[in-house]
């Protein structure tokens, strides 16, 4: 039988080895690690096989749980999580300029901050370097190239638990037209307390088609848990009572003739007493 090839895929999308991943073929057997897991590596994983003769595949769900208290705790009872108090932004910036990406992060506990491109981690250097200033943290990119648009996401963490903020970066090329309807307003990632309401809004530069709403690769459909309502040109994204489920990375997909434009954002939720 011809030895197959084989591809992973997470939420519909391909998967290449990478820092944060590894993926292994030997003696027929696939795997896939990953080192460390946070909400965001939650969804569908497929594994297919193709040879001369047909193709086949499996396919799993990865649910990341919060830790449990009693697990996460090891500093004593006053360890605390970071928590993000401004958000990152999302910007459209020209081919070749400098891009400054920054957010502030306040914890009572020591901790720990990454840079990641499209759910990979970018290691500090003269290109992409990480600048710390108080409570603000910065990614200063020296110039920007077409492939460095699309998301990125800080990440800060200890060992009572973790947080992010997401944004999209879009390259403009000069000569290229914009696909898709644009943004002019960006829905942003937020921090929200358990049980009180998370409320999230885009605006496009001109009429879409539509705005679609995705949770982890996952569409949101409307419900009592995710209304979603459109006034114009402004869309808007409400979970009346956050849940530690709705942890996650989120998408606004808004689709015109020309296209689709995608702004990526990230959902934090805490309890009421880690609002204060």
């Amino acid at each position: 039988e011809p030895e197959p090839s084989v591809e992973w895929f997470k939420n519909g999308e391909s998967l290449k080895s990478s820092e944060i991943i590894s993926l292994k073929y030997k003696n027929r057997e696939a795997s896939l690690s990953i080192a460390e897991v946070y909400p965001e590596d939650e969804g569908e994983y497929v594994l297919t096989a193709t040879n001369a003769v047909g193709k086949v595949d499996t396919r799993c769900k990865l649910t990341v749980l919060p830790m449990e208290k009693d697990e996460v705790e090891p500093t004593g009872s006053d360890g605390k999580s970071p928590k993000f108090v401004e958000h990152l932004k999302s910007q459209v910036v020209k081919d070749g300029d400098a891009v400054t990406l920054q957010c502030t992060i306040r914890g009572s506990t020591k901790f720990d901050v990454v840079w990641l491109h499209n759910e990979k981690e970018i290691k500090s250097s003269k290109d992409f370097q990480y600048v710390t200033e108080g409570d603000v943290y910065k990614l200063v990119i020296a110039e920007v190239f077409p492939e460095d648009s699309d998301t990125y996401t800080c990440e800060a963490f200890n060992d009572v638990g973790e947080a992010f903020s997401t944004c999209t970066l879009h390259v403009l090329v000069p000569g290229e037209p914009f696909k898709g309807p644009g943004f002019s307003i960006y829905p942003k990632s937020a921090t929200a307390g358990e049980g009180q309401p998370a409320v999230f809004k885009c605006v496009t530069d001109k009429e879409a088609l539509g705005v679609r709403w995705v949770k982890d690769g996952k569409t949101l459909e409307e419900s009592a848990r995710h209304q979603l309502s459109q006034d114009g040109r402004t869309h808007t994204l409400t979970l009346p009572q956050a849940r530690s489920t709705d942890v996650g990375q989120y998408l606004a997909i808004a689709v015109d003739a020309t296209g689709e434009t995608t702004a990526s954002f990230a959902l934090n939720v805490v309890s009421e007493a880690d609002m204060l």
